[in-house]
């Protein structure tokens, strides 16, 4: 399983997270993606050849059997991933938390639009939903869903081309983005297209964007124990 983490940068998170798949017996490969040594500062213009150059890297190792190569990505690092996936069918599962069924607009390491993609392929910047802070700020105000985008957009991730199985995981309490409607608007994209491989879905309450290692408190979150 190639493991990729979110919008926090660096690597110390897919790394947690590759531990705990490899306690269940996979051989799992931690990705850093920016944020890093050697990395762009900023989650810019990333090139999917990082995971092009990973599943190489996996194929080339004797342990591996390459027929079944899976990716893991959580909040952003799903959104890297459900796009690679699309990309690249050597790919044979893939499992995304929290993910979003669109590709964004680029964040400076100081937090900030950076008027790039988030992505990019061959040289080419991935086509990408602008961040307008005119419409976020008059759907704070007015209480409304930011962003509104309609669906089979250019922005979209094209899921239908992805050639395996996929599990979706989402909250219905998801306070970074609106990751359970990302999860159904993939699954009708899926639908439309006449999808030939499974997809499931784990819809849970409560839990937040998180939902990565358990039994790690959050004070951003409710206290739900009614108890």
């Amino acid at each position: 399983m190639l493991v990729l983490s979110g919008s926090e940068g660096g690597i110390e998170k897919a790394q947690a997270i590759a531990q705990l798949i490899a306690n269940h017996g996979f051989a799992t490969l931690a990705i850093g993606y920016f944020g890093i040594e050697n990395l762009t500062k900023d989650l810019s213009q990333i090139p999917l050849e990082i995971i092009e150059n990973s599943i190489s890297f996996f194929k080339s190792q004797k342990m591996i059997n390459s027929k079944h190569i899976g990716i893991y990505g959580r909040s952003k690092g799903a959104e890297f991933a459900l796009l690679a996936a699309s990309y690249f069918n050597e790919i044979k599962c893939i499992v995304v938390n929290s993910p979003s069924n669109v590709v964004y607009e680029g964040i400076s390491h100081k937090g900030f639009p950076t008027l790039t993609s988030s992505w990019s392929y061959r040289g080419k910047s991935i086509n990408y939903f602008p961040f307008v802070f005119k419409k976020f700020l008059l759907s704070k105000i007015t209480h409304k869903e930011f962003p509104i985008i309609n669906e089979n957009s250019s922005y979209e991730i094209p899921v239908e081309k992805i050639s395996c199985n996929i599990l979706c995981i989402a909250s219905s309490k998801d306070e970074i983005w609106n990751a359970l409607q990302a999860s159904k608007r993939i699954q009708r994209r899926l639908a439309q297209n006449h999808f030939q491989h499974q997809f499931n879905s784990n819809y849970v309450e409560n839990a937040g964007h998180m939902l990565t290692i358990p039994f790690q408190p959050n004070n951003r979150y409710k206290n739900t124990d009614k108890n």
